[in-house]
């Protein structure tokens, strides 16, 4: 007479479960991480855009002004991320390597379409750097919550 616990090694084993409240919990995480997510973006927002704005009025070259904003954005964002939005307890080195991975090619991108943009087509450098910070978003959620917290 089996008591199920041959059923339930093999769900811990292969990672599912018989108890249907397990999944609904995993379920129900995706959209407080993601709107925690939503929330710590948008307070990066605030503090990349708003530095960025302001530094461009002060007549800081672009590519300057990009820099700063993203280390200061860049720097907040891993502190809230890891310790609120993911709760991450993986390898510390590894999560900031991987971010300063991401950081990097956030700020070629970024200073690469500000240089571009703006003097082939006349855009507006705060409008460039709002589209690559939208671009930014886009790839940052699935790459911090998959790879980099994970």
């Amino acid at each position: 007479m089996s008591d199920g616990t041959g059923r339930q090694a093999m769900a811990a084993q292969s990672g599912t479960s018989d108890n249907p409240k397990s999944s609904n919990q995993e379920s129900s995480k995706k959209p407080k991480t993601l709107g925690k997510y939503l929330l710590v973006s948008a307070t990066q927002t605030i503090v990349e855009f708003g530095s960025f704005t302001l530094l461009h009025v002060l007549s800081v070259p672009s590519a300057i002004a990009n820099g700063v904003a993203i280390v200061l954005s860049a720097s907040y964002n891993f502190l809230m991320n890891r310790n609120v939005t993911f709760k991450s307890s993986s390898n510390f080195g590894r999560s900031v390597a991987l971010f300063m991975l991401l950081w990097v090619w956030n700020y070629l991108f970024g200073s690469i379409m500000l240089a571009w943009l703006p003097s082939a087509f006349g855009w507006n450098a705060v409008l460039v750097k709002f589209l690559t910070m939208a671009c930014q978003f886009a790839w940052g959620y699935p790459l911090c919550k998959e790879v980099i917290f994970r």
